[in-house]
């Protein structure tokens, strides 16, 4: 297909996900595929007053594959709810897995086979303005939350809270030069990192902040403890992305200046689990949230550039381009394809739902006049089996 045809397959087939009567500000969708029920999974930051940059509550939506115009808005948290004792008014990231209890009902599949089809839950995590990390499960069948609780975070033998003060605690420990929170948005340490569930029954992610070294980290599936693996050793801002293919992670980091050690890598990969990283090349990419996955036993990256015109928003945030390889240098890799909208294609999400991907991201539809951030509304498109697309 050609560029022309792919920016027809997502702009003109995209459908609305976010509830645009309700909110004034949509985006940084975390999204996961349940293929058992055919549903996508997406948490977004939300505003019901104010523009761009506002996050006043975290939503959960239950989006059916093949019928996204009846997506289920799902209200996580919102701004006033008092948590451990704490009024919260704000939420700076969330994010999103599926996972299955030991639960089980047996269903026919195919002329008289059967297999199990597993209790689901949706785990909910976000960080409450400032610093604070919370979680909570959301049972897919029986359509309520468990009470909210607190992440926690180990690392020297000590388990704590996960907390920006954590997380500057572990920077401190090993000398790094990170800085630590945002003057602009506030961010304290983010979990914007895919939680992947990998053969060894870990998820691993990254926590970032802006200007700092980012953290890798595991947890157990379902568990609320993080354990932190190692860092990549230059500074990047905000998000991370990584992937796990053919016995290495790979990680794409936002933002990683020219001047940086490292030949200014801000492609990386590690062999050992995590624990040490190694510098594998530099792309130049707009600063906005890139995307890294593993896919038919390749990697896709995604990422956006600055100066593509016509744009209506903030530069470098009205593109994408989505390329497909392996191995350390992305030079090499083969672009699928370079789309772009003058009203944004804003932190993009890309979902694998049984090899068909989705992209679901956000842009200036409804308020460009109050705000050029293209955070207004959520849409998802069907990209497609890129096995059988030429």
């Amino acid at each position: 297909m050609t560029n022309k045809e792919w920016r027809y397959q997502l702009f003109a087939n995209k459908k609305t996900v976010s509830d645009s009567s309700r909110f004034t500000a949509s985006s940084a969708s975390e999204s996961c595929a349940d293929t058992d029920h055919g549903v996508i999974w997406s948490t977004y930051l939300a505003s019901e007053q104010n523009y761009g940059e506002t996050r006043d509550s975290v939503i959960l939506a239950r989006i059916p594959v093949t019928q996204p115009e009846k997506t289920q808005t799902i209200d996580v948290v919102k701004k006033g709810v008092v948590i451990d004792g704490i009024t919260y008014i704000e939420f700076l990231d969330c994010n999103a897995y599926l996972w299955h209890s030991e639960e089980y009902k047996t269903v026919k599949t195919h002329f008289g086979e059967t297999g199990p089809v597993y209790h689901a839950f949706v785990r909910v995590i976000f960080l409450a303005c400032p610093e604070d990390y919370f979680y909570t499960d959301y049972d897919t069948e029986a359509g309520t939350f468990t009470p909210i609780r607190r992440l926690q975070i180990r690392f020297d033998g000590k388990t704590q809270p996960l907390t920006g003060t954590a997380y500057v605690e572990y920077m401190k420990s090993r000398n790094l030069s990170g800085q630590h929170g945002s003057g602009d948005a506030g961010e304290s340490v983010i979990l914007t990192d895919k939680l992947r569930l990998l053969p060894d029954g870990y998820r691993y992610t990254f926590a970032t902040a802006n200007g700092t070294q980012p953290v890798f980290l595991r947890v157990k599936d379902h568990d609320d403890t993080f354990e932190v693996l190692g860092h990549i050793p230059v500074e990047g801002e905000y998000e991370t992305q990584s992937a796990y293919l053919n016995g290495k992670f790979y990680a794409i980091v936002r933002s990683v200046s020219a001047e940086a050690e490292y030949g200014a890598a801000n492609f990386w990969t590690s062999e050992d689990n995590g624990k040490t990283w190694k510098p594998g090349c530099r792309v130049e990419f707009a600063g906005t949230r890139p995307q890294c996955l593993p896919y038919d036993g390749k990697l896709l990256v995604a990422y956006s550039v600055c100066g593509v015109e016509p744009n209506l928003v903030r530069d470098g945030r009205n593109n994408c381009r989505l390329v497909m390889g392996e191995g350390p240098d992305l030079s090499e890799y083969k672009e699928i394809f370079f789309v772009a909208d003058p009203r944004g294609m804003v932190y993009y999400d890309i979902v694998d739902y049984n090899k068909d991907l989705y992209a679901i991201w956000s842009d200036a539809s409804l308020h460009l006049d109050k705000n050029p951030q293209a955070k207004d509304v959520l849409y998802m498109a069907k990209i497609g089996d890129l096995r059988f697309i030429q």
